[in-house]
């Protein structure tokens, strides 16, 4: 069998590898072009962003040039243009579309007053009867009295809250008017001080002789004190200060009432009592739902002693603060019973 030979070998290879110069005529690497069109491309956006950037930079070398030389190079942030400039940055103008956020949070505030402080409030009052209940003399006095100072920190943190609450229902306000509420922060600050403020301006008795709370505080120390006998008006339990109407002048005030722990149907102390909605008496649980079913579905009148309201079932509720002032009640007068049996036979003796 012939064997090529190495001419024919190479002439071969030679037919199968293109040239290499072949290659650069009809693909050049390299196209030719002017580069001004590259360069071209920057737009006056570009151009003006490069500027901003030399500033800064110029800015930061002036800086540093007070600087101790000991302290190291500041590292340079590309993205330091899209950065916002707090310092100059300044508060929007809210619109309508926050006015639902700060409806919420006005009701976030409520929820908190409501539903948590409202519990220390409760306790505070259940606190002092027990206290009123178990002590007597100076040690009676100054617990009474430290429990009433807890009180009235109550009654000024709860307005606080209602500060808050007040000033944001306040812009809220505003803002649905189509008003644009401007320098919401410090506009809020500001609202919420000024409550503060009018209400520590106050004496301690437009302060605490109108609020309910402490009218309820004061009525249930009282009533296990002293039971059966009348409640004076509450502006005798706070001193008189500068600012206040003179004690003859002050007509309307809370208080002077009586709080009988008797039911008006069975004339016995009250037992799970029921209050009712309308006139605001109270009766024994059973004796009153038995006395309503006995009458029309339309009602009964009062039981009471001069007292002409209609009464339904409908119109009961439960009374859990009533309920346990009644027990000191029972208790207290059962005690004097008691010591009052041990009084007589000290002196049949």
């Amino acid at each position: 069998m012939p064997v090529a030979s190495s001419s024919r070998r190479k002439s071969a290879r030679s037919r199968r590898e293109p040239s290499s110069d072949r290659i650069e005529e009809d693909y050049p690497s390299q196209h030719t072009g002017n580069n001004d069109d590259v360069e071209g491309g920057d737009d006056e956006e570009e151009q003006s962003r490069r500027k901003v950037k030399k500033e800064k930079k110029a800015r930061k070398r002036a800086q540093g040039d007070s600087e101790s030389d000991n302290d190291p190079p500041a590292v340079e942030d590309d993205d330091e243009d899209n950065r916002i400039d707090i310092e100059n940055f300044h508060d929007q103008p809210l619109d309508k579309k926050e006015g639902t956020k700060l409806s919420g949070i006005a009701q976030d505030w409520e929820m908190i007053r409501k539903q948590i402080h409202q519990g220390s409030f409760t306790l505070a009052k259940d606190v002092a009867t027990s206290l009123a209940d178990v002590l007597e003399g100076d040690n009676a006095n100054q617990a009474l009295s430290e429990v009433d100072d807890i009180m009235k920190t109550l009654i000024d943190i709860d307005h606080e809250m209602q500060s808050h609450e007040k000033a944001l229902s306040w812009m809220h306000q505003q803002l649905m008017r189509g008003e644009p509420v401007e320098g919401a922060v410090e506009l809020y600050e500001k609202e919420v001080k000024k409550r503060i403020d009018e209400f520590n301006d106050r004496t301690s008795r437009k302060k605490y002789g109108l609020n309910d709370q402490y009218v309820q505080f004061k009525q249930g120390i009282f009533e296990v004190q002293n039971s059966g006998e009348n409640i004076p008006p509450i502006n005798d339990f706070i001193p008189r200060e500068e600012g206040d109407e003179s004690d003859d002048e002050d007509d309307l005030e809370i208080g002077g009432v009586t709080q009988d722990f008797k039911c008006p149907i069975t004339l016995t102390m009250l037992v799970n009592p029921l209050k009712s909605s309308t006139c605001g008496h109270a009766f024994s649980g059973d004796a009153i739902r038995e006395y309503i079913n006995k009458g029309p579905p339309s009602g009964k009148s009062c039981p009471a002693a001069g007292c002409s309201q209609k009464l339904t079932i409908a119109m009961l509720v439960a009374d859990s603060s009533l309920e346990k002032r009644a027990k000191l009640a029972a208790r207290r007068a059962q005690r004097d019973e008691d010591d009052s049996d041990v009084d007589d036979d000290e002196v049949i003796e």
